[in-house]
């Protein structure tokens, strides 16, 4: 009986830390931030990593009015292989730096989100055991 009050209390503490890194996994990153009242970082990350992920869809978007534009021209065949190559095509200069730093942004900013989400609920698991 004391075993599985025991048992039964400590899946319940360890339910914010768990509940909160899912959270800002399957949804968005520092939406478990926001679930464990922590706004302010929440905000942050999730800035971060959204503006990451949106300047790489606005990119994508250019990149697919360019190579539309070409086709509608007639500049470029409607030939599927050929339109992939050009879309796949890794960017040039100062925009390739800035996709590279996009993506980068985007990936730490889920995972820092994931993470930190799951320390921080935790320590509040823990403090509440207390």
């Amino acid at each position: 009986m004391i075993a599985t009050c025991i048992s039964s209390n400590e899946e319940s503490h360890m339910n914010k830390a768990i509940t909160a890194a899912l959270i800002s996994a399957l949804v968005c990153p520092g939406t478990g931030h926001f679930y464990l009242k922590k706004y302010n970082i929440g905000t942050l990350i999730s800035a971060v990593s959204l503006g990451g992920l949106v300047y790489l869809l606005y990119q994508a978007v250019e990149r697919a009015q360019e190579i539309s534009a070409q086709i509608l021209s007639g500049a470029v065949p409607l030939d599927f292989n050929l339109i992939y190559q050009m879309f796949t095509e890794q960017p040039s200069g100062a925009k390739a730096v800035y996709v590279s730093i996009a993506t980068w942004a985007f990936i730490i900013g889920w995972l820092v989100g994931v993470i930190d989400a799951y320390r921080l609920g935790h320590a509040l698991d823990k403090a509440d055991e207390l």
